[in-house]
C-alpha cells in the first residue's frame, strides 16, 4: 500500500501512515445494496394493464375493474342520445404494442380506443377521443372474446369509448408490449448514486432506447430487429438517433442489445449507394433508404465503429470495413477549393443550411476521426496515416475560416461570421478541434445563454429557428454536457442536464412518460401532440452518466483497456458497471466533505486499464490501498494508476 503527493514538480512516495497526533477519519463508502433493480420501469408482463383510471365519462360502471389492482367487470352504456360511455386509462408511463380488450357480453357495437403519450393531447371532438398523432384503434364488438388492434408505438393514455348506442361489458383491456422489454435481469450495466434525480435520469435513458428497439417481425419494413428514433414516430432507423441510442442500449443491456444495434447498422449500410454514400434513414416514408442530411450519411459510418468499440466485434466490423471506407472517400468529394465541406442540405433540426457549415465539417471530422481509430484496430497503417492527414487538413482549415478570432466563437457559415450556433462550438471542443485556450471562452458564452430548460437551437440566429417553432433540442444539449465533461465542468454539465432532463423525469411535470422528449419549448415542455416523448436522440444522460460520472469508458474495443475517471462534482457516492466483452467493468466511489475519496474498481480477466483517482486539491495524498497498481502520474486534480484485471482500491486525503 503506497501513498503519494505531489510537492512541487516531485513525486513523492511517503509511507501510508496516519500523521502522528491526528486521528485518521474513517474512509466514505458506499451503499452495500442500493437496490438499483427497483427504478427499472420496464412491465413487468408482456399484456399490459393500466395503472389508474384518469377520469369517465358518461354511463360507466365499474371503470376501476380495467386497472391497477381493479377487479369485476366494467360496463359501458351508450345511448342513442348521450355523450359516449368513455373510460381514460393511464399506464403510468410510455408503453408500447397492440390494445386489446376483452367483452365479456354485450351486444354489437363500436368501441374506440385512441392513445397519447401526454393527456392534454388526448383531446376530444364532439365528446370523442382522437389519438395525439395517428388513428385511433376501432373494434367492431359482435360477441364475447378479446379484440386485439392493430400497433401503436408509443402512448400512456388511452380512451376506451363505446360510440355506438348500447351496452358492452369489458373484463379487461391493456396492450400487448411490442417493444423490448428489459426487466432487470436483462441489464447488464447499471447506475445509481447518491442523487435521485439523475438516478431517474439513467433509467429514463434506457427505458427510451427499449422502448425504440423493434423485435422482429413487428415492423413489416424489417425482418431483423432494429431501433427506431421514435416509439410514437417516426418509427423509423435515423443514424442521428442511433448516434445516442446505441450507446445507451449498450450500456445498459450490453449483449442483449446487440442483434437490434447490428440489425440497424446492416440496414443501412446495405442500401449504400455505388458513390459510397449511405443513407441517412431506412423505413421513413416508404421501406427503403431516405437520403436527408450528409452529416446523418457521416453518423451512418460512425454508429458501426462505435458498436466495435464497445463489443470489439471484429468479425462484425471486418466485414463492414471497405463499406465505411467508401463512404469515408465519398465525403472527401464534397470538399471545396479551401476545403471544406459543402453540401447545401439540411441537418438535424430541419433548417436547410448552405455554405462552408461549421458543424457539417465537424460531422466529416468526427467520422475520419472515428476511422483512424478503426483502421489502427482492425484495419491498415496505411489508412490511419491517410485519415489523419486529411483529419489534420481538415481541422487547419475549419480553424482557419470559421473561427471568429474577435468573437473568439465558431461561425455558423463562411458567409455568416456574425451567428454562432450552439452545435458548432460544443462539438469544435468535444472533438478537439477548438484551441485549449479558447475552450473557456466558448462554454462561458454558451452559458450564459442558458434558458431554464437548456441550451437553445440557434444562439443568436432568427433566421435560423426551428420552422416547427422549438427552442430546445436534446441532441445538442447532450454534446453540450460531453464538452463540460471533457473539459472538466462537471458542475456545468450537471446543471444542463438538470435544466433539460429533470422536468422530464419529474412525475408531476403533466408530461411525464418514464422516457425522454424528441424537442421542447422554452418552458421546458413539448408543444404538440405530433412530437415523439419517447425519442432516442433525448436519451443521452445514460450515457453521460455512466462515462462521466462513474467515469467508465472503452479506450480499446471491448474494454480490453479501459479509463476510470470519476467526476463527483457534489455526489457523495455512485456505482455502477459496464458490460465487456469478458464480463462486468464495475465501479465504486464515495467522498466526503473533508476532502477524501475512496474508490474500488473490478475489471474483468484479459483486461487492464488507468485509474485517475480524484484529488480535492494540489496538496492531496493517493493511496492504492490494494496491491497491484502502479503509480503513472499526477494530472490536475488527478492521480493515474495502471492495474490489470482484478479489484483494486483506492483512497485520497487532502
Amino acid at each position: 500500500m503506497t501513498s503519494r503527493t505531489l510537492v512541487g514538480a516531485v513525486v513523492c512516495l511517503i509511507a501510508a501512515t496516519a500523521v502522528p497526533g491526528r486521528a485518521a477519519a474513517a474512509l466514505p463508502t458506499w451503499p452495500a445494496n442500493p437496490n438499483w433493480q427497483s427504478l427499472v420501469p420496464a412491465p413487468t408482463s408482456d399484456s399490459v394493464r393500466a395503472a389508474t383510471v384518469t377520469r369517465t365519462s358518461g354511463s360507466v360502471t365499474n371503470a376501476a375493474g380495467l386497472a391497477g389492482q381493479g377487479s369485476g367487470a366494467t360496463v359501458l352504456t351508450t345511448s342513442s342520445t348521450g355523450s359516449p360511455a368513455t373510460v381514460i386509462l393511464d399506464f403510468g408511463k410510455e408503453v408500447g404494442g397492440t390494445p386489446f380488450i376483452t367483452v365479456s357480453s354485450g351486444g354489437t357495437g363500436t368501441v374506440r380506443v385512441a392513445t397519447s403519450e401526454a393527456l392534454p393531447y388526448l383531446t376530444a371532438s364532439n365528446g370523442i377521443y382522437n389519438n395525439d398523432n395517428g388513428s385511433p384503434v376501432t373494434f367492431s364488438v359482435n360477441g364475447a372474446r378479446t379484440y386485439t388492434g392493430a400497433l401503436r408505438g408509443g402512448f400512456r393514455f388511452a380512451a376506451v369509448q363505446l360510440t355506438t348506442a348500447g351496452s358492452v361489458t369489458l373484463t379487461g383491456a391493456g396492450v400487448n408490449f411490442k417493444a423490448y422489454r428489459a426487466t432487470a435481469d436483462k441489464y447488464q450495466g447499471y447506475f445509481i448514486s447518491s442523487d435521485d434525480q439523475l438516478n431517474r435520469m439513467w433509467y429514463a435513458g434506457a427505458y427510451t432506447a427499449q422502448m425504440d428497439m423493434v423485435p422482429t417481425g413487428v415492423s413489416s419494413c424489417f425482418n431483423v430487429p432494429v431501433i427506431f428514433d421514435g416509439a410514437k414516430r417516426d418509427r423509423a432507423i435515423w443514424s442521428g438517433d442511433l448516434m445516442i441510442t446505441n450507446p445507451v442500449a449498450q450500456l445498459s443491456l450490453g449483449s442483449n442489445s446487440a442483434a437490434y444495434i447490428k440489425g440497424s447498422i446492416n440496414s443501412i449500410v446495405n442500401l449504400q449507394s455505388s458513390n459510397g454514400r449511405l443513407t441517412s434513414a431506412v423505413g421513413f416514408r416508404g421501406c427503403g433508404a431516405f437520403d436527408y442530411a450528409m452529416t446523418y450519411s457521416a453518423y451512418s459510418a460512425i454508429i458501426a465503429v462505435q458498436y466495435y468499440r464497445y463489443t470489439n466485434d471484429r468479425t462484425f466490423i471486418s466485414g463492414l470495413r471497405s463499406k465505411l471506407e467508401a463512404a469515408t472517400a465519398y465525403h472527401a468529394t464534397r470538399l471545396d477549393a479551401n476545403g471544406l465541406v459543402v453540401t447545401n442540405d439540411n441537418d438535424y433540426w430541419q433548417t436547410s443550411q448552405s455554405g462552408e457549415v461549421t458543424e457539417y465539417n465537424l460531422a466529416y471530422y468526427e467520422l475520419l476521426q472515428n476511422m483512424i481509430w478503426m483502421e489502427g484496430k482492425a484495419g491498415t497503417a496505411a489508412k490511419v496515416t491517410e485519415y489523419t492527414n486529411k483529419a489534420n487538413a481538415l481541422k487547419t482549415a475549419i480553424n482557419a475560416r470559421l473561427f471568429n478570432t474577435s468573437a473568439g466563437l465558431y461561425q455558423h457559415t463562411n458567409s455568416r461570421p456574425n451567428v454562432f450556433p450552439l452545435d458548432a462550438n460544443v462539438n469544435a471542443i468535444r472533438l478537439g478541434v477548438a484551441p485549449a485556450d479558447k475552450i473557456a471562452g466558448i462554454l462561458s458564452y454558451f452559458k450564459a445563454r442558458w434558458q431554464a430548460h437548456g441550451s437553445q437551437i440557434s444562439q443568436p440566429a432568427p433566421s435560423m429557428a426551428d420552422p416547427y417553432g422549438h427552442t430546445i433540442e436534446p441532441l445538442n444539449n447532450t454534446w453540450e454536457a460531453m464538452a463540460r465533461f471533457g473539459s472538466g465542468d462537471t458542475a456545468g454539465a450537471l446543471d444542463l442536464m438538470r435544466r433539460l432532463w429533470g422536468i422530464q423525469v419529474d412525475p408531476n411535470s403533466g408530461y411525464y412518460t418514464g422516457t425522454f422528449w424528441e424537442f421542447v419549448n422554452s418552458n421546458g415542455l413539448p408543444s404538440r401532440g405530433f412530437d415523439s416523448l419517447a425519442h432516442a436522440w433525448g436519451a443521452g444522460p445514460t450515457q453521460l452518466l455512466t462515462e462521466n460520472v462513474l467515469g467508465a469508458t472503452a479506450v480499446n474495443p471491448g474494454y480490453t483497456t479501459w479509463q476510470v475517471k470519476p467526476q463527483a462534482s457534489s455526489l457523495a457516492w455512485a456505482q455502477g458497471q459496464v458490460p465487456t466483452a469478458g464480463g462486468s467493468l464495475a465501479v465504486k466511489w464515495a467522498r466526503d466533505t473533508s476532502g477524501q475519496f475512496h474508490l474500488q474498481v473490478t475489471s474483468p480477466a484479459g483486461t487492464s486499464g488507468q485509474i485517475w483517482v480524484p484529488l480535492a486539491s494540489t496538496s492531496a495524498t493517493s493511496t492504492a490501498m490494494t496491491s497491484g497498481a502502479t503509480f503513472v502520474q499526477r494530472n490536475g486534480l488527478y492521480d493515474i494508476y495502471s492495474v490489470g484485471a482484478g479489484t483494486f482500491e483506492f483512497s485520497s486525503t487532502s
